[in-house]
Formats: C-alpha cells, sequence, structure tokens
C-alpha cells in the first residue's frame, strides 16, 4: 500500500512537469503573438481610453507587456488630451501626431512600412471618425 502512494506521487510529478514543459512549448507555438497595437485615431475620445485599458489588461493577464502607438490625425475633441493622460499611467504607450498638412494615410502607410523589421505582429485598428458618421450624429440632435 506504501508503495502505491509513492508511486502516485512521482507519476504525479513527472506528469507535472510534463504538461508545464509541453504547455509552454505548444503556448508559445499556437498562441497569436502580437505584441504592438496600432490605434488610428481622430475624433475618438469616446473609445480611446476603453481600448487602450482593456489591451493593456489583457496583455497583464498573459503576463506580457504590450507595446501601444496612438498615431492621431488631427483630432478637434479631446482625444490628444485623454491620450497624453494615459501616458503618465501607461509607459508603453506612445503617441504619433500627424500635422493637418500631411497626407495621414500616406504617412501611416510610411510608418507601418518602417515597423515590418520587428519581430512581432501589428494589430492594427482604425478609429477614425467618418464624415458620415458626424453628419448622422448631426441629425439626430
Amino acid at each position: 500500500m506504501e508503495q502505491w502512494i509513492l508511486w502516485s506521487a512521482a507519476l504525479y510529478v513527472v506528469m507535472f512537469f510534463l504538461i508545464k514543459h509541453l504547455s509552454k512549448y505548444f503556448g508559445y507555438y499556437y498562441h497569436n503573438k502580437a505584441y504592438h497595437l496600432v490605434i488610428i485615431t481622430r475624433n475618438s475620445q469616446r473609445s480611446i481610453e476603453w481600448m487602450i485599458w482593456s489591451y493593456h489588461f489583457w496583455n497583464g493577464t498573459k503576463g506580457k507587456k504590450g507595446r501601444i502607438t496612438c498615431i492621431d490625425t488631427g483630432s478637434s475633441d479631446d482625444t490628444l488630451a485623454i491620450l497624453e493622460r494615459l501616458t503618465n499611467r501607461y509607459p508603453q504607450l506612445e503617441i504619433l501626431n500627424i500635422p493637418p498638412n500631411v497626407n495621414a494615410d500616406e504617412a501611416i502607410q510610411k510608418w507601418l512600412e518602417s515597423q515590418k523589421q520587428t519581430k512581432g505582429k501589428l494589430i492594427v485598428l482604425d478609429l477614425r471618425e467618418t464624415d458620415s458618421a458626424r453628419e448622422s450624429e448631426r441629425h439626430l440632435a
């Protein structure tokens, strides 16, 4: 009876280390390796803080430090003020401001191409408010 308990305990320890080692290997292989979030904003004060918080929280649960880059294309609301405030809380947050006299789409495309040398994948979210969304908001008011 005592030998059965010892063999069970030894088998448990071996299985624990085997599963831990295999899950590390397969976890890195199958999970998304994206660690750099790029958010393109213009007048996105309603959603920008939530997006940054949730991405930071999600990476924190996985034990990773995710980079966040916000590219602002000429916001006229409080988006830039919110981003500046969030840089104090999240040091991995970077803000790029595109001047109004530059074509935003070309500047974004050049920046994204310059980031292709990084090992991780990029996740790009476009939160720019479209002109049709602004017009529909005016009609509702």
